[in-house]
């Protein structure tokens, strides 16, 4: 409900007129597990290539480089 007063107060103050159906914004609780699924992404993306680069010896990193 925030987003769409927030969206009418800018609009507003921008002088423009946003038509009721872009407003039609995403509940709440479907915003909160997408940013979680999109964090817990980015955290196996990030891991799993760290944890194979923890196992490996210096040589061996700067010798793939």
């Amino acid at each position: 409900m925030f987003q769409r007063y927030a969206l009418h107060a800018i609009a507003h103050a921008a002088q423009i007129v946003i038509p009721d159906h872009m407003l039609d914004l995403y509940p709440v609780p479907i915003v909160v597990l997408l940013v979680l699924a999109g964090a817990v992404i980015a955290a196996v993306g990030a891991f799993l290539p760290s944890r194979s680069a923890a196992r490996l010896t210096i040589a061996d990193a700067l010798r793939t480089e």
